[in-house]
C-alpha cells in the first residue's frame, strides 16, 4: 500500500518535460521574432539611406516601370513613419523572444508574455504604422497557428 502512494507521489513530482515540437516552435519563434526586433529596431537608423538604396536598385528594375513605381512608393512611405513609431513596434517582439525563452524552459508565464507580444505587435503595426505594412490574414493565421501549437505542446508538457 504504501509502495503505490510513493508511486503516485513520485508520478505527481516528475517534472515536465520539453517536447523536440515545442523545442522548433521556439527556435521559429526566435529566428522569426529576433529579426523582427532587429528590424524595427534598426530601421530608424537606415531610413537616411532608402533613398541612395532606390538610386541603386532603379537601374535594375528600369525594364519594368510598374515595379520600380511600387518600390519608389515602398520606400517613400517607410521614409515618411517617424522613428519612434518604429521603435515601438520593436518593443513587442522583444517580448515575444523572451516568451519563447519562457517557454522553452517550461514557464507558464512565457505563454502569457507570448499571447500579449502578438497582441501589442498586431496594434502597433496595423494601427500605429498601417499603409504597406500592414497584416494580411496569412499573418493573423500564422499567429493563430503558432498560440495554439504553444498551448498544445505546453499542455501535453503539463505546463498549462
Amino acid at each position: 500500500m504504501e509502495e503505490l502512494e510513493n508511486n503516485e507521489i513520485m508520478a505527481e513530482e516528475t517534472p515536465p518535460k520539453r517536447s523536440t515540437a515545442l523545442l522548433i516552435l521556439c527556435i521559429l519563434t526566435f529566428i522569426n521574432s529576433g529579426y523582427s526586433f532587429l528590424y524595427y529596431l534598426l530601421l530608424p537608423l537606415a531610413k537616411e539611406q532608402l533613398p541612395a538604396t532606390y538610386a541603386q536598385f532603379s537601374s535594375l528594375l528600369s525594364a519594368d516601370a510598374a515595379m520600380q513605381a511600387q518600390f519608389k512608393m515602398l520606400l517613400n512611405f517607410l521614409c515618411g513613419i517617424p522613428s519612434w513609431k518604429y521603435i515601438l513596434t520593436a518593443i513587442p517582439y522583444a517580448i515575444a523572444v523572451v516568451g519563447a525563452a519562457c517557454m522553452l524552459n517550461l514557464k507558464k508565464v512565457g505563454f502569457h508574455l507570448y499571447i500579449i507580444a502578438q497582441i501589442f505587435a498586431f496594434i502597433c503595426i496595423n494601427f500605429l504604422i498601417g499603409g504597406l505594412l500592414k497584416m494580411n490574414l496569412t499573418d493573423i493565421l500564422w499567429t493563430v497557428i503558432f498560440i495554439l501549437l504553444y498551448f498544445g505542446q505546453l499542455k501535453k508538457s503539463k505546463v498549462l
